[in-house]
């Protein structure tokens, strides 16, 4: 019986852990800026903002958010979450990841069909957290 009480206290502590760190984590993620509806930067379904599946912002792989490579989130190149021309991540033109009219990134309505609609960079959606988007990203 102590030994089960002994593993179940342990088991406890480890959560407790887990949560503390979740926690802490969670408060350094900016507020995600945007459309919280279908294919937003602050959507977490399929092809949101803050969806951690293919094509998502959350999403590592290619055409994700958080890819470095061509078309990806942190991509800098044209295309990317990073750019700052048209059509990219961190254009503020029409159409761009931080416009904040209709079609644009961080516009609170749905995107238009000739407006950005990802991949959905952490500029946009503050997943690298408001330290990160302070030194990286643009006011």
């Amino acid at each position: 019986m102590t030994a089960v009480l002994v593993k179940t206290c342990a088991h406890a502590l480890l959560l407790i852990a887990c949560f503390s760190v979740t926690a802490k984590g969670a408060e350094d993620v900016a507020e995600c800026r945007g459309y919280a509806g279908p294919r937003g930067p602050c959507n977490a379904g399929p092809g949101g903002g803050l969806y951690a599946g293919p094509g998502g912002g959350m999403y590592a792989g290619p055409g994700g958010g958080l890819y470095a490579g061509p078309g990806g989130g942190l991509y800098a190149g044209p295309g990317g979450g990073m750019y700052a021309g048209p059509g990219g991540g961190l254009y503020k033109g029409p159409g761009g990841g931080l416009y904040p009219g209709p079609g644009g990134g961080i516009y609170p309505g749905p995107p238009s069909e000739d407006g950005y609609k990802g991949p959905w960079g952490p500029c946009i959606t503050g997943v690298k957290g408001r330290e990160w988007s302070r030194l990286n990203c643009p006011e």
